[in-house]
């Protein structure tokens, strides 16, 4: 009986030690955690808030252009793709404003899309890959995007044109091929420089070329663009900008297919179209923490203003959250992602202030 009653106890004090050790364990964790998501809550990154014609805060694929002066009303124009949950049937060319980098929203009162697949055929028929380019002669932008059509493997750039950022032409096919296994336009950039249009983008096998076209209709290609990287990549999505620090490109770059939402972002330039220094990281996603792009870099969009960068950075989150976020700094290699709550109308106005000096 007495044998029975020491093990009981035994038993008991067993449990009490080992309920101990987890109540440890548990205050740890609470404690980690709410370091983390409570006390550094502003150590946090967020996107920016641009929402979509379908109600969404996934904008991806971002291109940004700038005026010295308002163009209709504004001063920053965006394309972009809405591309929630990775969902290519949503992946439509939009255009968004702003007139202090911050806060983004549609041209006019209807939210809409410039174009619409309507025969999607199990997510086989998509729009990507949109940017935009103004024309100083003509005082016009041109929103040109990729159009993929899987079932019958081809591959084509279309475009519309606006003088006033609300009315736009037609669309218009403008590069077509029939098989965008041999021929692709992935991701182009263009500007348009001495009445001329000067366009990078990615072929196939990961080339990147560079064409001319006197109207933004008929492409010359001119040169196969290569530089190096730090370790061995393949291109994927990139832009270009004219500054007068000569063309400067960024670019999204992966080892292997499987992980082309696992990218970081790099940085290279040139003093004519073609010959560009090796490229180096200037933005990587912000692994191993609870950040929305903490997964990869995606296709993103610079620009320059009063010899500061503004970087606009598409990213995807290990939950496969998309969304655009900010960087900028006087260096391009040493951006700082900025970490304001733009859910907080104090909190951006802050910022915007702050931008403004």
């Amino acid at each position: 009986m007495c044998a029975i009653i020491l093990g009981e106890e035994k038993h008991g004090e067993k449990m009490k030690r080992l309920i101990k050790y987890y109540m440890i364990i548990i205050i740890i964790l609470i404690l980690f955690l709410g370091h983390g998501l409570i006390f550094n809550r502003e150590k946090r990154t967020y996107k920016l808030e641009i929402i979509s014609s379908y109600g969404d805060n996934e904008a991806y694929h971002p291109k940004v252009i700038t005026f010295n002066k308002k163009w209709n009303g504004y001063k920053y124009w965006m394309s972009y793709t809405p591309y929630p949950g990775g969902n290519s049937g949503y992946e439509n060319p939009h255009i968004a404003v702003s007139n202090d980098l911050i806060n983004w929203y549609a041209p006019n009162k209807k939210n809409i899309s410039l174009d619409e697949v309507k025969n999607k055929y199990k997510k086989k028929r998509y729009n990507s890959d949109s940017h935009i380019v103004y024309n100083k002669d003509k005082d016009t932008i041109t929103c040109y995007w990729r159009y993929v059509d899987d079932v019958a493997g081809s591959v084509t750039i279309f475009k519309r044109e606006t003088s006033d950022g609300i009315t736009w032409t037609a669309k218009e096919k403008v590069l077509y091929s029939k098989d965008r296994h041999k021929k692709d336009y992935v991701s182009p950039a263009i500007i348009y420089e001495d009445s001329t249009y000067k366009m990078w983008y990615v072929d196939v096998y990961n080339t990147i070329r560079y064409a001319e076209s006197p109207d933004g209709m008929k492409w010359t290609d001119k040169n196969k663009i290569s530089f190096k990287y730090p370790e061995k990549l393949d291109t994927w999505h990139l832009d270009v900008i004219k500054t007068d620090k000569g063309y400067e490109m960024i670019v999204v770059a992966y080892d292997k297919w499987k992980n082309h939402n696992k990218m970081d972002l790099y940085y290279t330039i040139s003093n004519d179209e073609v010959n560009f220094k090796d490229a180096i990281k200037i933005l990587e996603p912000e692994r191993g923490t609870l950040n929305w792009d903490n997964s990869g870099i995606y296709r993103s969009s610079i620009i320059y203003l009063n010899d500061t960068y503004y970087l606009y950075y598409g990213a995807v989150g290990v939950t496969a959250e998309r969304g655009i976020g900010l960087a900028y700094g006087k260096d391009i290699t040493n951006l700082v992602r900025d970490k304001t709550n733009y859910k907080d109308p104090k909190k951006v106005k802050r910022l915007i202030k702050k931008l403004e000096r």
